[in-house]
């Protein structure tokens, strides 16, 4: 990398040998001679470059010091999005295989494993309720915040919220939505003597979970990776301009592509909801009173 000479600056060229800038040529103006002579003209900086005499050679190495971490911190970013976005897509294939293996043995053969019905109805039925809870809660919750985060424009603030959302999605959307999901299975074959003997709505139920399933994995989960990185890149752009008496540019377009993946993935939640409470195909009104068919 190099940066032009011009009348009262310095000329550097420089080279990046991963952590270290090598400083190779120094052309300084005339009143400056005394004070950048004293800089060797081969010199390792392998602190920072703010260890430059000369003030002209500082601003220039900042500015080129900042480039080279940025480029180096793009491959590591780069690295570790394909790298989780390859592990979470297995993770997931690995989770719907099996929880439509588990549904569909006890839609089509009968209740399996036999331990499901030997589990209690109220302990299904709490587990039921608390999957539920936190499996709509945690997608409306993170909606509401990710929102939240992306109008406030903080650099810091976006960076640590595409770092920690696929925390949360593995530590309480995807468990929730499995014990919902197990828990509804028990009390199916609680109530019905199995799920493929329970009403209209429940099958409904299985296959709108389903559909959320592949919607959040392709839309969400896909995008989390390569937000980190756009909005990494977005603060360090940001970091370089006086934004002092302007407020912070727009964000990365993938953050407003994320708002509307997550607005669908609640109209999922409140379709489920909504179903688990009408019951189509299952409750009849008449004169303003529910009745099972």
């Amino acid at each position: 990398m190099r940066t032009p000479g011009a009348r009262g600056r310095c000329d550097i060229s420089v080279y990046s040998n991963r952590q270290k800038l090598v400083a190779t040529r120094t052309i300084c103006p005339p009143r400056l001679t005394t004070t950048c002579s004293s800089f060797p003209r081969r010199q390792a900086i392998t602190t920072a470059p703010n260890l430059l005499p000369c003030p002209f050679q500082r601003k220039h190495a900042n500015r080129l010091f900042v480039s080279l971490l940025n480029d180096e911190n793009d491959e590591k970013m780069e690295s570790w999005e394909d790298d989780s976005k390859d592990v979470e897509l297995v993770l997931l294939l690995s989770w719907a295989l099996s929880i439509s293996a588990f549904i569909l043995v006890n839609n089509f053969i009968g209740p399996w494993p036999h331990a499901l019905s030997a589990v209690p109805e109220r302990l299904w039925f709490v587990l039921h309720m608390l999957g539920g809870m936190l499996f709509g809660g945690g997608v409306i919750l993170t909606t509401a915040i990710e929102w939240l985060v992306a109008h406030n424009r903080n650099s810091p603030v976006l960076s640590f919220w595409f770092d920690k959302v696929p925390l949360l999605d593995a530590a309480i959307v995807l468990p929730a939505l499995t014990v919902a999901m197990v828990s509804g299975t028990g009390l199916a074959t609680e109530h019905y003597g199995g799920l493929g003997l329970a009403p209209p709505h429940i099958p409904i139920v299985f296959y709108a979970l389903v559909a959320f399933a592949l919607w959040w994995g392709l839309t969400d989960l896909t995008t989390q990776g390569k937000a980190l990185v756009d909005v990494n890149e977005w603060s360090i752009q940001n970091s370089l301009t006086d934004n002092e008496h302007s407020p912070p540019p727009d964000v990365p377009q993938v953050v407003h592509d994320r708002k509307i993946s997550n607005i669908v993935s609640c109209l999922f939640i409140i379709a489920l909801y909504t179903i688990m409470v009408f019951k189509p195909g299952t409750l009849i009104w008449k004169d303003g009173i529910n009745m099972m068919l």
